[in-house]
């Protein structure tokens, strides 16, 4: 148990270390790396955070595997008490035995005490008259036996005589005899009470002896069981702050995975931009010039991306190396489609992989194309303006799940061009 009181005390001195060490990562985290952290730097971050919630998640084992612990040893007191509860009410039954022989022995001493009372009256009796005849015979002790039959004047006196000294000494005798007697019938009683009060003390102790260690036992075994509780509410206590640490932990890897995706946006998009200005500079004139202004606004509410612009696997088709003439962003089903920017619609409806879709000529030299909705709020020759409904994401098409396939195309020749190389309106 004082082990388990030292884990519990070493386990709450960490929890406090990694609780402030969690508030310094929120509070001061983002300010540290507000000013343009790199993928790099905002992904060492989060797997510093993984780190942390992996050891978070490894002490949270440790407590439940003490808490499985003593729910066991738990389990075990309780079937020990079981036991203990069956010994308990045999002792019961044992002192009730013990109070029922006390009550009876105390009763025998009660009637002993009379008979007691009764032979030391008798005793005190034939000692007064025992002491009343031998003050007579020393009152009268100058006259014998032998004179007395001396003085007789016939035979018949002298048996006369005889007769009545034989009286007077077997009174004596008899006197004395009541006397003894009364005395040894008083020794015994005495003795017999002494050696019964003797025996019900004895049953006294013996029976406060039990009474003593029986509340002592149940003391025991209901002190176990609390301490047991005791230990599993503190361990619950702390895994409970564990467990909100770490919940804290996975809601900065949340938040960090969202700046890691923005930060690998933008460095994509940086990339883009650059690639498009060489283009431009090389002449390549199938790709227009990108301007830096803002004109279009992103077309959906997230801006969680799925799949970049580029060369890839087709993850339906499974051909290496197709160009992927926009992005994907990663939505719900029914998520609203804004259009970009104002325009002419000039599809609505199927268009091969891209299931259901919408173009719209915005009249700049660029065209955009929203695919795989779940239905079309427009119609073709239909103006809509920034921020329009055009429809809503869905999975149509050549798809995996629910998501916007966003392009930008050149209206003069159809080329795409990287949705990330262009500024968007905030």
């Amino acid at each position: 148990m004082k082990k388990r009181k030292a884990f519990i005390s070493a386990v709450c001195i960490i929890l406090v270390v990694l609780m402030l060490l969690s508030i310094t990562v929120m509070v001061f985290g983002p300010a540290l790396t507000a000013d343009a952290a790199s993928s790099s730097e905002i992904q060492d971050e989060i797997d510093d955070l993984n780190s942390q919630k992996s050891e978070i998640q490894g002490r949270i084992d440790a407590i439940q595997d003490e808490i499985d612990s003593l729910d066991y040893e738990k389990s075990n007191a309780l079937e020990k008490k079981l036991i203990l509860d069956q010994k308990n009410e045999l002792a019961r039954q044992e002192i009730q035995v013990i109070d029922e022989q006390i009550a009876i022995i105390d009763g025998l001493i009660s009637n002993m005490q009379e008979d007691l009372a009764e032979a030391r009256e008798n005793e005190q009796f034939q000692r007064q008259r025992w002491e009343e005849r031998v003050r007579a015979m020393e009152e009268s002790s100058d006259v014998d036996y032998i004179q007395v039959l001396f003085e007789s004047t016939s035979f018949s006196d002298l048996l006369t005589r005889l007769d009545l000294v034989n009286e007077i000494m077997a009174y004596d005798e008899q006197l004395e005899a009541e006397y003894v007697a009364a005395r040894e019938r008083v020794e015994v009683l005495e003795a017999e009470a002494e050696v019964m009060f003797a025996e019900n003390e004895t049953r006294r102790e013996e029976q406060e002896t039990k009474r003593a260690q029986l509340q002592a036992d149940i003391d025991a075994a209901c002190a176990l069981i609390a301490s047991m509780d005791t230990s599993i509410d503190e361990y619950g206590e702390i895994m409970e702050q564990e467990a909100e640490t770490q919940a804290q932990i996975q809601a900065l890897i949340v938040e960090k995975n969202q700046e890691l995706m923005e930060a690998k946006a933008a460095e994509e998009a940086e990339r883009q931009r650059q690639l498009a200005a060489q283009q431009a500079a090389q002449g390549g004139g199938a790709v227009p010039q990108v301007s830096g202004t803002a004109w279009m606004m992103w077309p959906s509410y997230t801006h969680l991306l799925t799949s970049y612009y580029g060369m890839r696997t087709d993850p339906v088709s499974g051909v290496i190396y197709r160009l992927h003439a926009g992005v994907d962003v990663g939505s719900s089903y029914g998520t609203q489609i804004w259009a970009a920017a104002g325009g002419t619609v000039i599809l609505a409806g199927w268009n091969g992989g891209y299931g259901n879709c919408v173009m719209v000529n915005h009249g700049n030299g660029y065209t955009t194309l929203y695919g795989h909705m779940s239905s079309i709020a427009v119609s073709v020759g239909q103006y809509v303006s920034m921020g329009s409904v055009l429809g809503y994401v869905g999975s149509t098409g050549n798809s995996t799940g629910p998501h916007l396939h966003f392009e930008v195309r050149a209206s003069a020749t159809g080329s795409s061009i990287n949705p990330l190389a262009f500024n968007y309106l905030t």
